[in-house]
Protein backbone atom coordinates (compact mmCIF):
# COMPACT_ATOMS: atom_id res chain seq x y z
CA UNK A 1 0.00 0.00 0.00
CA UNK A 2 0.98 3.51 -0.69
CA UNK A 3 2.05 5.27 1.59
CA UNK A 4 2.76 9.09 1.45
CA UNK A 5 3.06 12.40 2.99
CA UNK A 6 2.01 15.77 1.32
CA UNK A 7 4.19 18.76 1.70
CA UNK A 8 3.17 22.08 3.11
CA UNK A 9 6.60 23.96 3.45
CA UNK A 10 8.70 23.25 0.26
CA UNK A 11 11.98 24.89 1.72
CA UNK A 12 12.28 22.94 4.85
CA UNK A 13 10.12 20.22 3.84
CA UNK A 14 7.10 20.26 6.59
CA UNK A 15 4.66 17.92 5.89
CA UNK A 16 0.57 18.45 6.20
CA UNK A 17 -0.99 17.03 9.40
CA UNK A 18 -3.98 15.08 7.89
CA UNK A 19 -6.60 14.05 10.45
CA UNK A 20 -10.00 11.85 9.73
CA UNK A 21 -12.33 12.43 12.65
CA UNK A 22 -14.69 9.56 13.02
CA UNK A 23 -18.28 10.97 14.18
CA UNK A 24 -19.24 8.49 17.68
CA UNK A 25 -22.57 11.20 18.04
CA UNK A 26 -24.49 7.43 17.66
CA UNK A 27 -22.68 4.57 18.92
CA UNK A 28 -24.68 2.04 17.14
CA UNK A 29 -24.39 4.19 14.02
CA UNK A 30 -20.77 4.50 14.80
CA UNK A 31 -19.82 0.48 14.45
CA UNK A 32 -22.10 0.07 11.71
CA UNK A 33 -19.93 2.49 9.90
CA UNK A 34 -16.46 0.78 11.15
CA UNK A 35 -17.48 -2.42 10.09
CA UNK A 36 -18.55 -1.30 6.31
CA UNK A 37 -15.99 0.98 5.64
CA UNK A 38 -13.66 0.59 8.01
CA UNK A 39 -10.88 -0.49 5.17
CA UNK A 40 -11.84 2.23 3.22
CA UNK A 41 -11.30 5.02 5.83
CA UNK A 42 -7.91 2.83 6.71
CA UNK A 43 -7.05 3.06 3.21
CA UNK A 44 -7.40 7.01 2.71
CA UNK A 45 -5.68 7.69 6.36
CA UNK A 46 -2.75 5.81 4.83
CA UNK A 47 -2.77 7.76 1.44
CA UNK A 48 -1.66 11.17 3.68
CA UNK A 49 -0.39 9.64 6.78
CA UNK A 50 -3.25 10.53 8.88
CA UNK A 51 -4.45 10.23 12.19
CA UNK A 52 -8.07 8.48 12.50
CA UNK A 53 -9.35 9.81 15.88
CA UNK A 54 -12.94 9.20 17.11
CA UNK A 55 -14.83 12.40 17.77
CA UNK A 56 -18.27 13.67 18.75
CA UNK A 57 -19.41 15.92 16.05
CA UNK A 58 -21.04 18.79 18.63
CA UNK A 59 -17.47 19.24 20.23
CA UNK A 60 -15.99 19.56 16.64
CA UNK A 61 -14.63 22.74 16.49
CA UNK A 62 -13.00 24.18 12.93
CA UNK A 63 -11.20 27.05 14.61
CA UNK A 64 -9.90 25.01 16.94
CA UNK A 65 -8.30 22.40 14.68
CA UNK A 66 -6.94 24.63 12.72
CA UNK A 67 -5.54 27.77 15.45
CA UNK A 68 -4.15 24.37 17.91
CA UNK A 69 -2.22 23.09 14.92
CA UNK A 70 -4.02 19.74 14.91
CA UNK A 71 -4.62 19.34 11.08
CA UNK A 72 -4.04 20.89 8.48
CA UNK A 73 -6.23 19.27 6.47
CA UNK A 74 -9.31 17.18 7.69
CA UNK A 75 -12.17 15.30 7.20
CA UNK A 76 -15.63 14.45 9.19
CA UNK A 77 -17.01 10.95 8.38
CA UNK A 78 -20.22 10.57 9.26
CA UNK A 79 -23.51 7.98 8.59
CA UNK A 80 -26.19 9.97 7.75
CA UNK A 81 -28.06 7.48 5.51
CA UNK A 82 -28.50 6.73 2.11
CA UNK A 83 -31.23 9.85 1.69
CA UNK A 84 -28.69 12.75 3.07
CA UNK A 85 -26.14 14.44 0.22
CA UNK A 86 -22.71 12.98 0.68
CA UNK A 87 -21.64 16.19 1.29
CA UNK A 88 -22.38 20.37 1.09
CA UNK A 89 -20.87 23.64 -0.39
CA UNK A 90 -20.99 24.94 3.43
CA UNK A 91 -19.22 22.01 4.87
CA UNK A 92 -17.03 20.06 2.15
CA UNK A 93 -15.15 18.64 4.79
CA UNK A 94 -17.99 16.88 6.40
CA UNK A 95 -18.26 13.67 3.96
CA UNK A 96 -21.84 11.15 4.51
CA UNK A 97 -20.58 7.74 3.52
CA UNK A 98 -23.62 6.51 3.20
CA UNK A 99 -24.79 8.44 0.40
CA UNK A 100 -23.73 5.76 -2.25
CA UNK A 101 -21.70 7.69 -3.92
CA UNK A 102 -17.91 7.56 -4.51
CA UNK A 103 -16.78 8.98 -1.07
CA UNK A 104 -13.05 8.17 -1.20
CA UNK A 105 -12.46 9.73 -4.53
CA UNK A 106 -14.06 13.10 -3.25
CA UNK A 107 -11.71 12.92 0.29
CA UNK A 108 -8.94 12.51 -1.35
CA UNK A 109 -9.90 15.34 -3.65
CA UNK A 110 -10.87 17.77 -0.40
CA UNK A 111 -8.05 16.98 1.78
CA UNK A 112 -5.50 17.69 -1.37
CA UNK A 113 -7.62 20.95 -1.70
CA UNK A 114 -6.88 21.42 1.84
CA UNK A 115 -3.52 20.72 1.61
CA UNK A 116 -2.78 23.54 -1.28
CA UNK A 117 -4.77 26.03 0.74
CA UNK A 118 -2.50 25.23 3.60
CA UNK A 119 0.28 25.45 1.49
CA UNK A 120 -0.59 29.03 -0.09
CA UNK A 121 -1.28 30.18 3.44
CA UNK A 122 2.06 29.47 4.48
CA UNK A 123 3.73 30.71 1.35
CA UNK A 124 1.73 33.92 1.66
CA UNK A 125 2.70 34.39 5.84
CA UNK A 126 6.25 33.58 5.40
CA UNK A 127 7.36 34.19 1.78
CA UNK A 128 7.82 37.80 1.77
CA UNK A 129 10.36 37.24 4.63
CA UNK A 130 12.43 33.73 3.03
CA UNK A 131 14.14 35.79 0.80
CA UNK A 132 16.05 37.49 3.16
CA UNK A 133 18.75 35.32 4.31
CA UNK A 134 20.18 36.01 7.96
CA UNK A 135 23.22 38.04 7.70
CA UNK A 136 26.52 36.34 8.85
CA UNK A 137 29.58 38.08 10.13
CA UNK A 138 32.37 38.56 9.11
CA UNK A 139 35.11 36.97 10.40
CA UNK A 140 38.12 38.87 11.58
CA UNK A 141 41.22 39.28 9.84
CA UNK A 142 43.81 37.80 11.83
CA UNK A 143 46.97 39.59 12.73
CA UNK A 144 49.91 39.64 10.92
CA UNK A 145 52.96 38.20 12.91
CA UNK A 146 55.06 40.56 13.81
CA UNK A 147 58.81 39.33 13.29
CA UNK A 148 61.72 40.51 15.69
CA UNK A 149 63.20 43.16 13.54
Amino acid sequence: MLQAQALVDYERFGCAKVALFVDTTEARRTAELLAAHGPAIRQVAELFNARILLVDRDNLRPETIIDQGIADAWLLLVAEGRNRAMTTKKNPQRINLDSGGDWERHAFLELLRQIKESTRIQEEVTGYYRRYEPRREAALPLAPVLGPN
